[in-house]
């Protein structure tokens, strides 16, 4: 199952999940509480057991996952010291602090495949073989006319 987790503010996130409805491509969203409060009674804190996830399914741990432009990293910046962290506090801080991470991230449990941000031609991997190949024989009729 394909597991898409959104911010509320990122206009990215709305993209893609809008994308994967134009596709038809089957998937649960998790909207990522970014407050520190339950602010909105349908948004998820994210946990430690998913920023976990996250870690093992990407190529370049943090590297991949985290924003460093993002005003939140920039604020954490000052008062510590993120590349001096371990793991196990890293995984804290991130759960703690969600809007350090690049938006939207989609998860694909099944196939363990992880894409940080959004990008249409990369989320083609997630449009399931079936309908991808029906695609190709719709365009490829088109062409043959």
């Amino acid at each position: 199952m394909l597991h898409i987790y959104t911010i509320g503010s990122s206009t990215s996130c709305r993209r893609a999940v809008k994308w994967l409805k134009d596709k038809k491509v089957p998937f649960q969203e998790h909207p990522i509480d970014t407050t520190d409060n339950l602010s909105v009674k349908t948004r998820e804190k994210l946990s430690t057991s998913t920023v976990k996830q996250f870690l093992a399914a990407s190529e370049n741990g943090c590297d991949e996952l985290l924003a460093p432009r993002s005003l939140t990293m920039q604020e954490l910046s000052k008062v510590m010291d993120l590349t001096s962290l371990g793991l196990t506090e890293m995984i804290n801080v991130i759960a703690k602090h969600p809007k350090m991470l690049r938006w939207p991230i989609a998860f694909d449990d099944h196939r363990q495949i992880l894409q940080v941000g959004f990008n249409d031609d990369e989320f083609g991997t997630f449009i399931p073989r079936k309908l991808r190949k029906m695609e190709l024989n719709n365009i490829l009729s088109r062409l043959n006319g």
